[in-house]
């Protein structure tokens, strides 16, 4: 018998960083007001959704964590685990840089640098944390809190042929469901409220 799981993903609320389109990384900024609101309206329409989840995973990061607590206290979640598998990608030297002077390095797919947590790397971490998830709460619903490139990378590894980092776009507070079981991962909706 396959044994489903469904984990839906869902990218933090805004931060200054992501205003003024800086590279944000590990970098632990908090959301700002529209971050905060942002959250709040995914927590509404998921509690006016009648969604329900068994259990709520976070990124360590503040903006995931905060976004977490928002989002949980409107459907009655607390947050099951921090985890360092859904912290954003490590950006090394260009983290607090902007998107525009990153952008021309880290397209290219190979590219590696010091510091840089490159795409196979990054790709590898992922698939090593959903088999963790699934090993572990592989009959639940599990709703989590992380980062563009953490979603990115979900999206890559259920069809490396239409998405990557670049092209497609996951807004703040943003939700993306998949159908996952022990050998396979695809998409079955993204959600955008802004």
């Amino acid at each position: 018998m396959v044994i489903k799981m469904i984990i839906a993903i869902v990218r933090h609320g805004e931060t200054d960083y992501n205003k003024q389109r800086l590279i944000q990384g590990r970098i632990d900024n908090v959301l700002n007001q529209t971050g905060k609101q942002q959250a709040k309206t995914l927590g509404e329409y998921l509690k006016a959704s009648n969604e329900t989840f068994d259990v709520l995973l976070t990124s360590p990061l503040l903006r995931a964590k905060e976004t977490a607590q928002i989002v949980g206290s409107h459907i009655n979640l607390e947050i099951t685990k921090e985890t360092d598998l859904l912290l954003e990608r490590d950006f090394g030297p260009f983290e607090g840089k902007t998107v525009e002077d990153t952008l021309p390095f880290i397209t290219k797919h190979a590219y590696k640098s010091k510091g840089y947590e490159d795409n196979e790397t990054l790709l590898k971490r992922m698939s090593d944390m959903v088999s963790a998830v699934h090993k572990t709460y592989n009959d639940k619903k599990v709703l989590m809190v992380a980062h563009a490139h953490v979603i990115k990378s979900l999206l890559i590894l259920a069809d490396f042929e239409k998405y990557d980092y670049i092209n497609h776009f996951v807004g703040n507070s943003s939700i993306v469901y998949f159908d996952v079981t022990s050998d396979r991962i695809s998409v079955i909706k993204q959600i955008d409220l802004q």
